[in-house]
């Protein structure tokens, strides 16, 4: 009888010290993947996705909204482009504006006249994410009808 109970101690004990080991192990991959998951990516938002210069697919850059230029100065997030040939008499041949880009949508204070605010290029769309995107030419150029969409890849 007494070589019973020491077995079945033995077997208590190892099932014991197995079952806090399994515990541990347990509870060491749960934190683990807990502060793994809690630790995100660092994401470019909104205007800053756009930053750099981007150049209208099949055209060298140059001419009207050939190269789009996002940048920041003095804390602001400005769009360049040229917009040569505007046939207002106080419209810019060079656009140098404030932008936005919030929830995948680009919107500019209006070049021609900022006292309307800002203008929204509805129908800008990523063809390939942060690399390439089309909007409708006259959203960019409001002097024009063109009522077409073209495509801007990013050159850096």
């Amino acid at each position: 009888m007494k070589n019973s109970c020491t077995r079945l101690q033995r077997l208590i004990t190892l099932y014991g010290q197995s079952f806090i080991m399994k515990s541990l192990l347990s509870i060491i991959v749960c934190f683990t993947v807990l502060l793994l998951s809690s630790c995100s990516k660092a994401t470019v938002s909104g205007e800053d996705q756009l930053l750099g210069t981007w150049v209208r697919v099949g055209t060298d850059g140059s001419g009207p909204a050939g190269t789009l230029q996002f940048s920041i100065k003095n804390g602001m997030h400005v769009l360049q482009f040229d917009c040569s040939g505007s046939p207002g008499p106080n419209w810019p041949s060079n656009a140098e504006t404030e932008y936005k880009f919030q929830n995948g949508k680009l919107s500019f204070i209006n070049y021609s006249n900022s006292s309307l605010g800002f203008y929204s290029a509805d129908s800008f769309n990523w063809t390939v994410k942060d690399r390439e995107f089309e909007v409708k030419l006259y959203q960019l150029l409001h002097y024009i009808s063109a009522d077409y969409t073209v495509k801007f890849k990013r050159v850096n």
